[in-house]
C-alpha cells in the first residue's frame, strides 16, 4: 500500500475545493424516474394540462415510494400547476393512439417533495429478484415463468417500472429448477431462496405464492428478504395481476420506508464525524468525497484531516443516521468497520458519529 501522509496538507487543500471527477457504482441507478407517458385524445392545451397533472402525480408516487403521495390537499393544488415543473414534452402515435411523453425537471421535483414534507427516495434503488409460484384452478401448483405466463410477467414488470423498483426475474433454467423447486417456493423457504438467488446478485429477494380461489378471487403470501431481515405480508385481488401488483406495492413500501429521506425541518441537519480508511492515493480521496456528496442523505462533506490512508470528514446530513447507514450498506462502496468507541467507567459510550466515537468505514 502506498502511504501518502506527506501529502496530507496538500490533499486537504485540494479536496476542500471539491476538485474530482467520479463515475458512481451503485445498486442500480433507475433511469426515467421523472418521465411518464399519458394517452391523450388531442393536442389541445387543455388536454395537455390535464395529462400533465396526472403525470406529475405518478412521478410523485414514484419519487417518494408512497402510493398515497397525491392524497394531500396541498399536493392536489400542486398538480393543477404541473406545467411549472415540466421540462420537456412531445407527442407520438402508436397503434392509432396519441401519446403525450412528459419529462419533469428532477431538481425542481426533489425540491417540491422536500417542501411538501414528503419522503424522497433517491434513484439508487435496490435490485429485487422475484420468485413466484401459483396454484390455479386450471394448471394446479407450478412455478410462474415465461412459458405459462408471459403476459402476466410483462404486466408485473410494468407495475414495478411504474413504482420505480428495478425488477429481476429468474431465468428458470435447469440450474434454477434444481436449486429452487416449486415445493420449496410454495413453502416460502428462506434458506433455499437465499442459496438459489446467489447467482443473480440482487439486493432484495421477494418470494410470492399466488392462490386462485373460487369466484375469481386471488390471494397471495409474500416474504421479502433484505440485509439479513425478513418481512412477511399478504395481498388480495380479483385477478392474478392485481394480487401480484399488491406484492410489488408491499415491497416498495418496505424499501421506501428504509431508504427514503425525509427532511423534518430546518433543524434536521446535523454534523456527523466519519473516519474513512483504505484510501491509497489522491484519486481514492477525491472519489470518496464525491461519492459522499452525491448521497441524498448528505448536504455537505467537509474534510477535517488527512493522514496516510485515512481521511476524517464532517458530514452534514438530512434525516436519521439509520437512513445514511442503510444507503451506505446498499451501495457497497464503503465497508463498515467495527465500532471501537471507548466506554468510561460508568458504562457511558459516546454517541455514534460523534468526535469521540466516529462512524468508521473502509473505502472499497
Amino acid at each position: 500500500m502506498r502511504k501518502i501522509g506527506l501529502l496530507g496538507r496538500s490533499l486537504l487543500a485540494v479536496l476542500a475545493l471539491g476538485l474530482a471527477v467520479w463515475t458512481p457504482v451503485q445498486a442500480e441507478i433507475l433511469p426515467g424516474m421523472y418521465e411518464v407517458t399519458e394517452i391523450v385524445a388531442s393536442r389541445e392545451a387543455s388536454e395537455r394540462r390535464e395529462a400533465s397533472g396526472r403525470a406529475l402525480g405518478r412521478v410523485l408516487v414514484r419519487v417518494t415510494g408512497n402510493a398515497d403521495a397525491t392524497a394531500n390537499p396541498e399536493v392536489q393544488e400542486v398538480l393543477r400547476r404541473a406545467g411549472d415543473y415540466l421540462q420537456t414534452y412531445h407527442y407520438s402515435n402508436e397503434a392509432g393512439s396519441l401519446y403525450l411523453n412528459l419529462g419533469f425537471e428532477p431538481q425542481a421535483i426533489n425540491s417540491l417533495v422536500q417542501r411538501l414534507g414528503l419522503p424522497l427516495w433517491p434513484n439508487n434503488r435496490p435490485r429485487t429478484l422475484v420468485w413466484l409460484a401459483a396454484d390455479t384452478l386450471r394448471e394446479g401448483r407450478h412455478l410462474v415463468d415465461e412459458t405459462l405466463h408471459p403476459e402476466f410477467l410483462g404486466a408485473l414488470e410494468g407495475v414495478a417500472r411504474e413504482r420505480g423498483l428495478p425488477l429481476v426475474l429468474p431465468a428458470q433454467d435447469g440450474a434454477d429448477l434444481q436449486a429452487f423447486h416449486v415445493g420449496s417456493l410454495w413453502a416460502l423457504n428462506e434458506q433455499v431462496a437465499q442459496s438459489a438467488s446467489v447467482r443473480y446478485g440482487a439486493d432484495v429477494i421477494l418470494m410470492g405464492r399466488l392462490l386462485e380461489a373460487t369466484g375469481g378471487r386471488w390471494q397471495a403470501n409474500w416474504v421479502l428478504m433484505h440485509q439479513g431481515s425478513s418481512f412477511a405480508f399478504d395481498s388480495r385481488g380479483n385477478s392474478m395481476e392485481e394480487v401480484a401488483s399488491g406484492g410489488i406495492s408491499g415491497a416498495v413500501g418496505f424499501l421506501a420506508q428504509r431508504y427514503a429521506v425525509r427532511a423534518s425541518g430546518p433543524g434536521s441537519s446535523e454534523a456527523l464525524v466519519l473516519e474513512l480508511s483504505g484510501l491509497n492515493d489522491f484519486d481514492d480521496y477525491s472519489r470518496a468525497k464525491k461519492y459522499l456528496l452525491d448521497l441524498a442523505q448528505v448536504k455537505n462533506a467537509v474534510v477535517a484531516s488527512v493522514y496516510r490512508d485515512r481521511m476524517t470528514l464532517y458530514l452534514y446530513t438530512v434525516g436519521q443516521l439509520s437512513s445514511l447507514q442503510n444507503a451506505l450498506a446498499l451501495d457497497r462502496k464503503l465497508a463498515q468497520q467495527d465500532e471501537t468507541g471507548l466506554m468510561d467507567l460508568s458504562g457511558y459510550r459516546a454517541p455514534l458519529g460523534s468526535p469521540e466515537n466516529p462512524l468508521r468505514y473502509r473505502w472499497q
